[in-house]
């Protein structure tokens, strides 16, 4: 039980790791299209320090479990990407886009996945 619990945690703080990035990159987009160049840096800054925290929780993730699985699970940061810009850049979301955020949420739930018997067997 202690492995499986290492292992979510390992998950949640992908998902923590890839919502600091996407969030990063959506300062970096909002710094790029102001007008004022004081705004423009304080959201490359913030930009930074939000990127730079999603790896280092990333990092941490790593004692947790496998990098082969939790490498591969920040491309759900994609997925926030697609939702982030649809709610505060105002960006259409498309037939593709969907798909797309499908395939990649459907490719992290199953590395997530690790049948019962591996589970027990502690692989």
């Amino acid at each position: 039980m202690l492995n499986e619990n290492k292992r979510i945690l390992g998950y949640l703080l992908v998902l923590v790791a890839a919502l600091a990035s996407s969030l990063g990159q959506l300062a970096w987009k909002f710094g790029a299209e102001t007008s004022s160049s004081l705004e423009a840096t304080l959201m490359t800054i913030l930009g930074f320090v939000l990127a730079g925290a999603g790896m280092i929780v990333l990092m941490a993730s790593f004692r947790y479990g496998e990098v082969s699985i939790l490498q591969p699970m920040m491309s759900i940061g994609f997925a926030f990407s697609v939702f982030f810009g649809y709610l505060f850049l105002g960006e259409g979301i498309s037939l593709n886009k969907i798909l797309g955020v499908l395939f990649i949420v459907a490719g992290a739930f199953t590395l997530a996945y690790i049948p019962k018997k591996e589970r027990e067997e502690g692989k």
